[in-house]
């Protein structure tokens, strides 16, 4: 699901989770400078005509051609686009079912150490978007002859979201726990009970909460029954801050997000 990150481009999760307790009563917004940011990069080539993703699941590879050409096995897009504006610059954008998805434009620094790739993601069923920049650096090269964006790149604590990227309300009456969002994710789940459905977001389907102690919250993430995350929520004691690990396991990424009280 785009959750605190939105796949910017594709790439992004984003990704946020549910609380319980008063203590997590309440809305939320993630800081992204405060946030730790996976380590592991992601890694793309543009050569000989064809753009490749081989870090997203399943692997993207089509023309760089400026065509719409169709993809399997991803939640949020059917299609997808890459044209290659020059030696600087590739415009992104996924469709599905013939709507639009995303689009995103990558601009390589003057060195090429650095990316900035400002990101529109309009696959939330209400329509409302959640757009900003990402910065990755570069910590390795393309082949020799790809084109400048080939390579593996780490998103920075740099990238900039909308609020409705980053925004996120808790509610909780005894043991259930109501969780929504600015672009009509939500859920109401039982801490302890049984994973129940997600709305609003066609990556992740299914949700479950386990509270281990007044200040913690776990939550496991589904798509179609297989886990695809898993979150350990904990509340600061002066009940202000959010501290979020996160283990992704779809993409084999951990990161530690940090959320405040609005």
């Amino acid at each position: 699901m785009s959750r605190l990150l939105p796949c910017i481009a594709l790439m992004l999760a984003t990704t946020s989770p549910a609380y319980a307790k008063d203590v997590f009563t309440g809305t939320w917004k993630g800081d992204i400078k405060e946030s730790e940011l996976s380590t592991k990069p992601s890694v793309a080539l543009i050569e000989n005509g064809f753009y490749t993703c081989s870090t997203c699941i399943p692997v993207v590879k089509i023309a760089a051609d400026g065509a719409l050409h169709p993809v399997t096995g991803h939640a949020y897009y059917d299609a997808m686009s890459v044209t290659v504006v020059d030696p600087a610059i590739v415009k992104y954008a996924t469709s599905k079912g013939g709507k639009p998805m995303s689009d995103a434009t990558a601009t390589l620094s003057a060195d090429n150490s650095s990316i900035s790739t400002v990101f529109n993601d309009t696959s939330a069923p209400n329509g409302i978007p959640i757009t900003g920049t990402t910065i990755s650096e570069r910590v390795a090269a393309g082949p020799s002859g790809s084109h400048a964006a080939s390579g593996s790149w780490l998103q920075t604590n740099q990238t900039q979201v909308s609020d409705s990227g980053l925004v996120f309300t808790f509610a909780k009456t005894g043991k259930v726990v109501t969780y929504s969002t600015p672009t009509g994710t939500s859920y109401v789940a039982t801490t302890g009970g049984p994973s129940v459905a997600v709305v609003g977001d066609a990556g992740w389907t299914t949700v479950s909460l386990r509270q281990s102690d007044l200040n913690t919250l776990h939550e496991t993430d589904y798509l179609d029954g297989k886990v695809i995350g898993k979150y350990v929520m904990t509340i600061s004691p002066d009940g202000k801050k959010m501290t979020m690990d996160v283990n992704d396991i779809k993409y084999g990424k951990t990161s530690t997000l940090i959320a405040y009280r609005q």
